[in-house]
């Protein structure tokens, strides 16, 4: 069996289960991981202030790739890979999103930092509840600072209006990244960003080959990831699309496929 180093790990739909939770055999298993020296990287689009409390419950230090690999922290929490859209885009980029509504909303992130023009929107306050962080009221132009990078928009809103937002900001924005990260989720970050090129810039931190390691996702945007490493697992609520990009299919998050593998592949 193949002596994998490093673990890279998608966050919803994947480590936690559809109500948000982390089994407590999850836990033991990736704690054993940590302690015999293999990092559990944890991979999302989250904003880094959300995936802090995860490590702390798992217990673990380890770097993180946040913003869909726009933002990457070592094991101390300082940058690794930084890669953000400059203030100057957004002007545009506003104008061409769809008006806010009661269906239809969008956030913008930089480092610890998410904020909305309507922080008391339904679907802001759903995101927070989720996450566990509270967004900023206002202007993004008069809460960062104007060198501040924005690491992500995340537009919330019916899968009909922002795929065809989608198609279209694609066509006029070519620097950006545009993906939907789940049916009403859409995610707007700088091209350059990936977390296959996250994974990359940690592995090289590391001093090891990503062919020795092992990465765990369960949607679209974590394909280019699922892809560049060197054994891959989707989850068994994964998409077809995704389960055909991976080597390995597992039982979905509701029935530890996360841990069946890990289990299956470190014994």
């Amino acid at each position: 069996m193949h002596s994998y180093q490093a673990v890279f790990c998608d966050i919803d739909g994947t480590l936690l289960t559809s109500d948000h939770r982390i089994t407590a055999d999850t836990k033991e298993k990736i704690r054993q991981l940590h302690h015999s020296g293999i990092p559990f990287i944890l991979v999302s689009a989250r904003i880094p202030a959300a995936i802090y409390p995860i490590q702390d419950e798992l217990g673990i230090r380890a770097p993180m790739i946040s913003y869909g690999g726009a933002l990457v922290l070592d094991e101390n929490r300082q940058p690794v890979l930084d890669l953000g859209l400059s203030q100057s885009l957004l002007p545009a980029l506003q104008k061409a999103l769809p008006p806010e509504s009661p269906e239809c909303c969008f956030c913008t992130y930089s480092y610890d930092t998410w904020i909305a023009a309507d922080k008391c929107h339904p679907l802001v306050r759903q995101e927070a509840e989720i996450t566990g962080v509270p967004a900023a009221g206002g202007s993004v132009f008069e809460l960062l600072a104007p060198d501040a990078p924005i690491h992500k928009l995340l537009g919330f809103g019916p899968c009909s209006l922002l795929d065809d937002t989608a198609v279209r900001l694609k066509k006029q924005f070519p620097q950006c990244a545009v993906y939907k990260s789940a049916p009403h989720l859409l995610e707007i970050m700088d091209g350059r960003a990936s977390k296959s090129g996250a994974i990359h810039s940690l592995c090289e931190k590391l001093g090891i080959s990503p062919q020795d390691t092992v990465s765990f996702g369960d949607n679209y945007n974590d394909m280019d990831m699922l892809r560049a490493t060197g054994h891959s697992v989707a989850m068994g609520n994964a998409p077809a699309e995704v389960k055909a990009s991976a080597r390995e299919i597992t039982a979905d998050n509701d029935h530890e496929g996360l841990l069946q593998a890990l289990n299956r592949l470190f014994s």
